[in-house]
């Protein structure tokens, strides 16, 4: 007994200390990122719908609506916008890795549940979501609840934890829609062992929940669909689907990151052949589905990496002892140690300062004329002034003369116009079309510059 109460508070202790880790590098992340990501912006001006109490806004968004809602109430304690969306992600970050090591314990074995755990805080994909106004650390942490509470129902034939798993999916969908294709193979297991009460139950929350939503995008658009996004992300034809396969799959390995996935091929086999099971059949539905559309980066995989994390905790021994057999092994440490646990630290706190003139030319608005319409590439500039927003990049590809882009621009009431690098090389004449106007500000470092100019609309 003593030596058990032993092992659980030596346990609490390196638990602790890796959720330290977590927070000190997610922290970080916070602290080095400059400017608020695009598609963060989109998820906040759906947060300040909420706050407005806009519901009609919000479920026909193009994003879905769950994370802007956590943004919303998140702004009740922080009052801004970014941040909240910032404090969202780092506290499901942290979340995911101590609800993961629970879990964990459980047929991993304390040792094996913390090596898992560590790998979670310092995963570089995992830290920087983490830290950014994107929805990917909520919807890791959402699918791994999803994944856990039904391996726990299936394999212990639990009702109430696979009823708990078909409600974190839902809400998983209501934050990603790609993900209600899960509802397949989570089925599909249940079926297989003629659980058609707990498929029940699993799909019961989606009735209640999903459905109203579909039903609501249906009212808004004419269409049945999943999500708004659809609209922007139609299917792909059936031979794009076999080229994305292995463009899907490349992506999925750089989101394990490469050190881990050595980890995993070393663990695969030693992991529970149920959990292995399970695994194997959700990573091929993602790839499938994935292949479906047209675009694919490792940002819509990582969501996968703490369901593999318990391979790459049980490849861990299987190196240690690989590397004893080394005549110096204390060197051979060193560099285990350099490879899987420094280089994903270095990777996980990247300082960016893209687009940070974006920012500037935003603030300076925010003084000069905040709450006015402006033109931009980016709508970054108007989220820092607080104004609506007109894509200047679309009108110049709309407007081939210069008179009807101006008069274009006069007809939204647009008052000031942004002008960078990037739509300068795009659509080269437009900075002869606001030559004649006045030049309000100029903003340039060694990477770019950022021109802001007035129209006479007061």
């Amino acid at each position: 007994m003593e030596n058990g109460a032993q092992t659980v508070r030596n346990g609490n202790r390196y638990l602790l200390l890796i959720l330290l880790i977590g927070l000190i590098v997610r922290l970080a992340n916070v602290l080095s990122t400059s400017v608020i990501e695009i598609d963060g912006i989109s998820y906040a001006f759906i947060a300040q719908a909420i706050a407005r109490g806009e519901w009609g806004e919000v479920l026909k968004a193009v994003f879905s609506p769950f994370y802007p809602v956590l943004i919303a109430l998140a702004h009740l304690f922080v009052g801004d916008y970014e941040l909240a969306g910032r404090l969202v992600s780092l506290v499901f970050g942290l979340l995911l890795v101590y609800v993961s090591y629970l879990f964990f314990r459980r047929f991993l074995g304390e040792r094996k549940a913390l090596y898992a755990c560590f790998i979670l805080a310092i995963h570089p994909y995992l830290a920087r979501y983490s830290g950014q106004v994107l929805s990917e650390s909520l919807t890791t942490f959402l699918f791994m609840l999803t994944v856990l509470f039904f391996y726990r129902g299936w394999t212990e034939v639990k009702g109430l934890y696979v009823g708990l798993s078909g409600l974190f999916l839902v809400l998983t969908y209501l934050t990603r829609p790609e993900y209600i294709v899960f509802f397949v193979p989570f089925a599909f297991l249940l079926v297989s062992r003629k659980r058609f009460f707990h498929t029940f139950l699993f799909f019961l929350m989606f009735v209640i929940l999903a459905s109203a939503y579909i039903v609501h995008l249906r009212l808004e658009t004419g269409l049945w669909m999943i999500s708004g996004k659809m609209t922007q992300n139609p299917f792909v034809p059936l031979i794009a689907v076999l080229t994305n396969i292995p463009v899907v799959t490349y992506h999925l390995l750089a989101a394990i990151f490469p050190p881990f996935v050595l980890l995993v091929l070393m663990g695969f086999r030693r992991v529970d052949v149920r959990y292995r099971t399970l695994s194997i059949v959700l990573v091929i539905f993602h790839v499938l589905s994935l292949s479906l559309v047209g675009h694919s980066t490792h940002r819509y995989s990582v969501e996968f990496v703490p369901l593999l994390a318990p391979f790459a905790a049980e490849g861990i021994p299987f190196l240690l002892a690989f590397i004893d057999r080394f005549r110096y092994r204390s060197a051979a440490r060193l560099g285990v140690f350099l490879c899987f646990v420094c280089v994903p630290l270095i990777q996980a706190v990247p300082f960016r300062e893209g687009r940070i003139l974006d920012k500037k030319a935003g603030l300076f608005l925010l003084r000069e004329a905040s709450g006015s319409r402006i033109a931009s590439r980016f709508p970054i500039e108007s989220f820092y002034s607080n104004g609506p927003w007109t894509n200047l990049e679309a009108l110049c590809t709309n407007f081939p003369e210069c008179d009807g882009l101006i008069r274009s621009l006069n007809d939204q009431a647009v008052k000031y116009a942004v002008l960078d690098d990037g739509i300068s090389r795009r659509c080269p004449r437009l900075k002869e079309c606001l030559r004649s106007l006045p030049h309000a500000a100029d903003f340039s470092d060694s990477k770019g510059c950022v021109s802001v100019y007035r129209l006479n609309n007061e």
